[in-house]
C-alpha cells in the first residue's frame, strides 16, 4: 500500500524526500515524481505546478501508474494535498502546519471532507480555501476570511480532492503557512504564471532585472520557503493518516 503526496513545486517535497529510504525517481511525465519508504510504508511524491488543473493531472498520472506493472503492488490507500499556503487567520505565522478539516473550492463552492491526521507536531485545523490564483495582498486575504471563514488559502487542494473523490480514495490536506494574513507581496505572482498555470521562473528573472528593488523580497521568500518546507517534511513523515477502512480502490 502507498500514500501519494501532491504539491505544486519540488521545493515543497524535497525535504521530505531526503528523509526517506530507497528514494528513486519515477518515470512519470511530471516535473517531479519520486518514491521512497518511511517506516515500512511506501510514499509517492509528485509535483506538477500551481493550480487545480495541474494538480488534478498529477493525481490522474499517479493513479494510472499504480495500475501499471511498475507499481502494481502499491495500491493507493490515501492521497494528500500538501505544500505552501497563505494565512487568512491573523493569528497564524509562517511555518505553522495546517491540517484541513474541510477543503472549499472557492470557484464552484464545492466542499470536500478530509480524513483524520494524527501524530506529528502541533497543527492548526480548520477550513482550507482553494482557488486558482495567488492571494497576493492583505485585502484579498481579509475578504476571503470574511466570506467563508477559512484559516488559509492555497491553489491545488480542490483539484486533488475532486479527482480523489472520483477514485473513491481517502483524501486529506496538510499545508504549511508561507505568508501571514497581514502581508502583501510587491510582486504580482499571478502575472508570473505561464499559460498552463505554472510559476514561470523566466518571467520572475526578467521582472526582477527590471526592478532590482524586488530582489530583497525574492531572497527573503526563498529563505522562508526553504524553512517552511523543512518543517512540512518533518511533519509529514511523523504524522499518521487514518483512511476509511472501506474506501474503494483507485479507478
Amino acid at each position: 500500500m502507498a500514500i501519494l503526496y501532491v504539491a505544486s513545486e519540488a521545493v515543497e517535497l524535497e525535504p521530505m524526500a531526503k528523509l526517506l529510504t530507497g528514494l528513486r525517481k519515477l518515470k512519470w511525465p511530471l516535473a517531479y515524481a519520486y518514491e521512497g519508504v518511511w517506516e515500512g510504508r511506501r510514499l509517492l511524491l509528485a509535483a506538477n505546478g500551481a493550480g487545480p488543473k495541474l494538480a488534478m493531472r498529477a493525481v490522474e498520472i499517479a493513479i494510472r501508474a499504480i495500475t501499471s506493472a511498475e507499481l502494481s503492488s502499491s495500491a493507493l490507500e490515501a492521497v494528500v494535498s500538501t505544500g505552501f499556503c497563505g494565512a487568512l487567520d491573523p493569528a497564524l505565522r509562517e511555518g505553522q502546519i495546517v491540517v484541513a478539516k474541510e477543503v472549499l473550492d472557492w470557484t464552484n463552492k464545492e466542499r470536500y471532507d478530509c480524513v483524520e491526521v494524527t501524530g506529528g507536531t502541533e497543527a492548526i485545523s480548520g477550513l482550507v480555501m482553494s482557488q486558482d490564483r495567488i492571494a497576493t495582498d492583505q485585502e484579498e486575504k481579509r475578504s476571503l476570511r470574511n466570506d467563508a471563514g477559512g484559516v488559509v488559502v492555497e491553489m491545488e487542494a480542490a483539484g486533488v480532492a475532486a479527482r480523489v473523490k472520483r477514485a473513491g480514495l481517502p483524501f486529506c490536506c496538510i499545508k504549511v503557512v508561507l505568508d501571514r494574513a497581514e502581508e502583501s507581496f510587491a510582486i504580482d505572482w499571478n502575472r508570473m504564471r505561464d499559460r498552463e498555470g505554472r510559476i514561470a521562473r523566466g518571467k520572475i528573472m526578467v521582472h526582477a532585472l527590471r526592478r532590482p528593488n524586488l530582489l530583497p523580497e525574492l531572497f527573503r521568500l526563498k529563505r522562508r520557503s526553504e524553512e517552511a518546507a523543512r518543517v512540512l517534511g518533518e511533519f509529514l513523515v511523523s504524522s499518521r493518516i487514518s483512511p476509511n477502512a472501506n474506501s474503494a480502490h483507485a479507478e
